[in-house]
């Protein structure tokens, strides 16, 4: 029988990846796992962080084993995100689309929930930005 625990991933893009992690995985494994569903190849921005009982944000750590780290002792599978870990001064520095777009829907996602305070003038210009980019440009 093999032995594990499940987790439940939550990507970048509202999708959720369920994996049974065996004892033996180690973080940047896990971390290789998840970023192979994007084909990232700029990996070394990114990490998966869990809340601990008290609500804080944990990051693994990528040389333990991903069952090692102190997870919530409530029942069901441990609950892990997806995260921009490491940012740059500009995106400019960035080589790949799709980290540039990971980048954007992190920093959305921080907006939204409010773990990015913004005053209110910049929202309206953040709001125009974000349906530029997933409407294009607008044309009569």
């Amino acid at each position: 029988m093999t032995e594990g625990r499940l987790c439940q991933v939550q990507l970048l893009e509202d999708r959720k990846l369920e994996l049974l992690v065996q004892q033996r995985l180690l973080s940047y494994e896990l971390l290789d796992l998840v970023s192979s569903h994007f084909n990232l190849k700029e990996k070394e921005f990114f990490g998966i962080a869990f809340c601990d009982d008290n609500g804080q944000r944990k990051w693994l750590q990528m040389d333990r084993r991903v069952l090692e780290h102190d997870f919530s002792k409530k029942s069901g599978p441990i609950a892990l995100n997806f995260l921009v870990r490491f940012y740059l001064e500009s995106i400019t520095q960035l080589k790949d689309i799709t980290t540039v777009e990971l980048f954007f829907l992190n920093a959305k996602s921080a907006v939204y929930n409010g773990i990015i305070e913004v005053e209110s003038e910049n929202v309206f210009k953040l709001a125009a930005n974000a349906l530029q980019e997933a409407k294009g440009d607008y044309t009569r």
